[in-house]
């Protein structure tokens, strides 16, 4: 029913002192892409100093997945949803695989030359995250197979980060006109910011294409409808806290005329649905306990949104239920939805 496309990424997390970044050459809170062999060193290095470690299957749009697949497992749904992308047949391909199966998505199939992503998440006494990654550099291809996939599916979804491999606007060129073809839908996530300020023009022509929903935040809103957004305006001397408030409104609906659902989230401002030529200013919930941990926040959101529009329910309303699952999410430690939250939502 759901097929996301993106890259698989594994995340492990470690503790550190703020020494190892400078052996890493990673600024404090900053992010650096790394090789395969340079992997291998990090992790050879945090392995002999017993760094504090926490390995997960991670990935923006695989935290999504998993958090859509548990909630049709506690409804008692027969959604199925499959990650299709680069996956390799090294070990940490396989952990990526095995984890993904165990929280009910259907298996990938891994390429038998690569590797596999990964993000290690190094976090320091002050609690900041720095990061190094590494990305597989396959140019993207459809196979038979995804073709096949595709053909099949009621939703497709492809991620924002896959904008940083090569072959990417015609890929998804192709991506939309076989999903349309055979009457599915096609969603598309912003990945970050810094992925929109690369690529803004290829997105834009894709999502002329026919991408029929978008996922962003508002400074990825604001950088793909060209406006300024809470970013640049918290750093403007000149923009007043009315502007600042009303940013991501206003992207959300910029983005609207581009695209016949546009999603825009924002923090504790909560959120932007825009669809049907209507906009929803949907406010944030939260749990008694508040926020322990904002990691994956925008992932839960969008498995929230997804999970209610696939079963049937209007805009707004799966913008109320996403804010309850991100809720859920940051109330505990990790980026995935529990089966535990699953079956309270």
């Amino acid at each position: 029913d759901i097929l996301g496309l993106g890259q698989a990424i594994v995340d492990w997390s470690a503790s550190v002192d703020f020494s190892l970044l400078s052996t890493f050459n990673v600024p404090l809170g900053g992010r650096r892409v790394i090789t395969v062999e340079e992997r291998a060193s990090v992790m050879e290095t945090l392995d002999e100093i017993g760094a504090p470690s926490q390995v997960s299957a991670g990935g923006s749009l695989a935290n999504t997945l998993v958090g859509v697949a548990r909630l049709a497992r506690a409804a008692g749904k027969d959604l199925r949803v499959a990650l299709g992308g680069s996956l390799g047949t090294d070990t940490l391909g396989q952990y990526f695989n095995s984890q993904l199966r165990s929280a009910g998505q259907q298996q990938q199939h891994p390429s038998p030359e690569g590797h596999t992503g990964t993000v290690m998440v190094l976090t320091t006494p002050d609690a900041q995250r720095s990061f190094l990654s590494f990305f597989t550099s396959d140019r993207l291809a459809l196979s038979e197979r995804l073709r096949s996939a595709v053909r099949g599916c009621r939703l497709v979804v492809m991620e924002g980060y896959l904008w940083e491999m090569e072959g990417a606007e015609a890929y998804m060129a192709e991506v939309i006109r076989i999903a349309h073809a055979a009457g599915a839908q096609v969603a598309m996530t912003a990945g970050d910011p810094g992925v929109v300020a690369r690529h803004r023009e290829e997105m834009l022509r894709t999502i002329a294409r026919g991408v029929d929903m978008v996922f962003t935040n508002e400074d990825e809103a604001a950088n793909l409808a060209g406006l300024p957004g809470p970013a640049a305006l918290a750093s403007s001397p000149t923009a007043s806290e009315e502007e600042l408030e009303e940013a991501g409104e206003r992207a959300a609906l910029a983005l609207a005329e581009l695209c016949p659902v546009a999603v825009v989230t924002a923090g504790s401002k909560g959120s932007y649905v825009c669809a049907m030529g209507e906009i929803h200013a949907v406010p944030p919930y939260w749990l008694p306990q508040g926020p322990v941990d904002t990691c994956g926040a925008g992932d839960a959101y969008m498995a929230g949104f997804t999970y209610a529009m696939m079963a049937g329910y209007d805009a707004r309303t799966a913008g109320e239920f996403a804010s309850r699952v991100a809720s859920a999410v940051i109330g505990r430690y990790g980026p995935h939805l529990s089966d535990e939250d699953a079956e309270d939502l």
